[in-house]
């Protein structure tokens, strides 16, 4: 598994932890996806199902380290959401904190990985509480998730967080200077579109989407003022709410363009859309439709089954409107 350079403070400042006798057995990490978390992860887990380990590493070699690297461990147990569900249900929770009151089979330590703990279902939440409280000895949590706030109180009270941040940008850009040969300035709008986490920015530039994006800028140019439902299919089907956000991101550029400042914009190698879309409406008309795609963002994400076509629709026919006036 890939290692960040990001994640190497947060690493040894745990496992420090650990060998001062100072750990809580439950450990609550919050990061952005593209923040590397699962690796941090694996890299704890390894250290502590290591027989042998050496300082902050694992030594690689042990038995511990083998069947880990051979994804076999049998005291290693992470939780995931299983193909075609939503959430992580009470049967697969039971059956793990039955398992971890036996003897560890290697005789160390046990470690369980509960992935996007935000979609443990309420039962399992319960299910889990009491075993986390009072676990067995030398057994450790380690729950993941994007947002901790989407997780019950009466489990984020019972462990330690830690919140990943974003590299600073100089470090991102490094990273990702390395692992592709974009021109910076393509790089540095993939590093700001992924909230500055670097391992998503390359995953966006490597995918069709990146170019997708440059496809929606060549046609607000030339769809506004007069056609913007011509913009209707660049904007739905799939990852339609990350396509109406590079939309949010060119609004608030033209903007940013609008109060001088050019320093501080997302879309920065492509600054031709954003300056077209300054010189087409003024300020308060800006942030008023700013504010209606950000309103038909929202209700897209936190809606299920929304008719993601007539949302937008509705979202296009309004600034269609207010481009007549």
């Amino acid at each position: 598994m890939q290692w960040f350079p990001w994640l190497t403070p947060y690493y040894k400042q745990i496992i420090q932890q650990h060998q001062i006798g100072h750990a809580h057995p439950a450990l609550l990490l919050q990061a952005h996806a593209g923040m590397g978390v699962d690796a941090l992860v694996w890299g704890i887990a390894r250290w502590l199902l290591c027989e042998t380990p050496q300082e902050h590493k694992a030594c690689g070699h042990c038995h511990g380290c083998q069947l880990m690297l051979a994804d076999n461990h049998p005291d290693w147990y992470p939780l995931a959401v299983e193909k075609g569900k939503n959430i992580i249900g009470i049967d697969v929770v039971r059956e793990t904190c039955e398992k971890i009151w036996h003897s560890p089979q290697q005789g160390g330590a046990r470690v369980i990985w509960i992935e996007n703990a935000q979609q443990l279902s309420e039962s399992a939440v319960n299910a889990l509480l009491k075993t986390v409280e009072e676990p067995p000895a030398n057994c450790w949590f380690l729950f993941s998730t994007p947002q901790a706030s989407q997780l019950p109180a009466t489990l984020r009270s019972r462990c330690v967080q830690v919140t990943l941040t974003p590299p600073n940008e100089a470090q991102g850009l490094a990273w990702l200077a390395r692992e592709h040969p974009l021109p910076q300035p393509e790089l540095q709008t993939a590093l700001r579109l992924s909230g500055g986490a670097p391992a998503q920015a390359l995953a966006f530039i490597e995918s069709p989407r990146w170019q997708e994006r440059s496809a929606l800028a060549e046609a607000l140019q030339s769809a506004l003022p007069q056609q913007p439902m011509l913009l209707l299919p660049l904007l739905v089907g799939e990852a339609c709410t990350e396509k109406i956000y590079w939309l949010m991101a060119y609004l608030l550029d033209a903007l940013k363009l609008q109060r001088g400042g050019a320093a501080w914009l997302t879309h920065i190698e492509n600054q031709a859309a954003s300056q077209y879309l300054s010189t087409l409406m003024d300020e308060l008309s800006l942030q008023a439709i700013l504010r209606q795609w950000r309103e038909c963002h929202t209700l897209l994400t936190q809606t299920p089954q929304v008719n993601a076509e007539l949302v937008v629709s509705d979202a296009l026919l309004v600034w269609e409107t207010a481009l007549q006036k």
